[in-house]
């Protein structure tokens, strides 16, 4: 007997290849992944930090009293943090990082180009600077919080 159809129809199903994970992201040197962890991180910090500084210049502002020295150094502090991430945000975009949203950028210049502008332009030992340094320090938490909303992709 002979064998009719043999080789002819082929029933086998042909699947494509899996993909292979990208690797662009594994494929980054360890200190680029301890820098996208690092800016991540101190993206939570300043929410939280800018959180605090603002009421606590509000505070000052509804009990009437100017803003105090140690009030004063917070608030360089939490600039201090901002320069810091501003930093590691650059490294991550000269290793080839890249944010979800352009936006990012602007919300890292605000984030430090807000302080001294505001800072300089208050006085020292009136009542209304503590209202103003509260109201700029509000503004940047929601900087902050924009800026994490159009970081990584």
């Amino acid at each position: 007997m002979e064998d009719f159809g043999a080789g002819v129809l082929d029933f086998r199903v042909r699947c494509p290849r899996p993909r292979r994970p990208s690797r662009r992201r594994s494929a980054l040197p360890e200190r680029f992944t301890a820098m996208i962890t690092l800016h991540a991180f101190l993206s939570r910090v300043i929410m939280l930090y800018t959180l605090i500084g603002a009421g606590w210049g509000l505070l000052l502002a509804v009990r009437r009293r100017p803003a105090s020295d140690s009030y004063r150094t917070t608030l360089l502090i939490a600039e201090g943090l901002f320069a810091v991430e501003a930093l590691v945000g650059i490294i991550l975009l000269a290793s080839g990082r890249r944010p979800a949203d352009l936006l990012h950028f602007l919300y890292g210049l605000l984030g430090v180009a807000v302080l001294p502008i505001v800072m300089g332009s208050v006085g020292t030992g009136k009542r209304r600077d503590s209202l103003w340094l509260g109201l700029a320090t509000l503004f940047l938490f929601g900087v902050a919080v924009r800026a994490l909303m159009t970081g990584a992709p």
